[in-house]
């Protein structure tokens, strides 16, 4: 099982660049960049050029030139490929007429493991360059959160990350989201005393938010798989204990309380919990 499970995407697609705008896409192109971020997101990353070449061909807007371009560019410099990725992230700069945060990120990254450090910090202080000349206070901290999800994911780098989500937060203070990416974070280095505190502030922050409960009992069954070695609700039924039982099934009913719907998890409720 790779290290970020499809529920960490629901954190780093809402803090993109691409949530702090409007999506002129249909809801074909959508379901079809989902797979291709989701590839991404599972470091797939020659699945996910094939699947954003193919959402390349079937959506022509704006936006989703974009978003292909950047996915490429990701996807590429995840494969070594850091001229290809270059070339991505010059598709995206010149659709979007240099103002693409994730295209001058991803060139940056490129540059830099190709061992041009000027060439790569040029490109970085664009994207904050951009991100502080924001007059949107929203969309300014979803940028924000945006960077800290690249640095985490792409550079390893969690003191950066932390540094740019701290931001996000400074300037979006309601916004739970940013703390359930804080809690994201923590989880794929299994901390998780860390993980669940930040969970539990985001609780607290909103406690009728379903993505919350969502996010808790996700990241509740990751630790199981990992502990036990299964991802079988049966087994997990069997070796799991009845105070880890207790706090994975009180947060599937508080999700499905608030109107969260998942068949597979409801099978797991029925199994494990009743």
């Amino acid at each position: 099982m790779k290290i970020r499970l499809l529920f960490f995407l629901v954190v780093l697609v809402s803090t993109s660049a691409s949530q702090a705008q409007t999506f002129t896409m249909g809801k074909k192109c959508r379901e079809a960049l989902a797979s291709a971020q989701a590839a991404l997101t599972n470091a797939s990353y020659q699945d996910a050029i094939s699947l954003y070449q193919a959402f390349a061909e079937g959506c022509k807007t704006k936006d989703a030139k974009e978003q292909a371009a950047i996915g490429m560019a990701e996807a590429y410099n995840g494969l070594g490929m850091h001229q290809e990725a270059i070339a991505q992230a010059d598709a995206a700069l010149k659709v979007t007429k240099g103002r693409s945060l994730e295209g001058h990120f991803q060139k940056g990254v490129a540059l830099n493991k190709l061992g041009d450090v000027d060439g790569s910090q040029k490109e970085l202080a664009k994207v904050m360059e951009l991100t502080e000349n924001n007059q949107n206070t929203a969309q300014r901290a979803s940028n924000y959160a945006l960077m800290a999800a690249l640095y985490d994911r792409q550079m390893g780098q969690m003191d950066s990350a932390l540094v740019y989500l701290d931001k996000a937060r400074e300037l979006d203070p309601g916004n739970v989201k940013y703390t359930l990416q804080e809690g994201d974070m923590y989880l794929t280095r299994d901390d998780y005393e860390n993980a669940y505190a930040s969970y539990n502030r985001a609780a607290q922050m909103d406690p009728n938010s379903a993505e919350v409960y969502v996010s808790k009992v996700n990241a509740g069954l990751w630790q199981m798989n990992k502990k036990y070695g299964t991802t079988k609700a049966q087994e997990l039924r069997e070796k799991m204990t009845a105070a880890e039982k207790s706090a994975i099934c009180g947060d599937l009913s508080k999700a499905f309380e608030l109107g969260w719907k998942d068949m597979n998890k409801e099978m797991f409720k029925a199994l494990v919990c009743n």
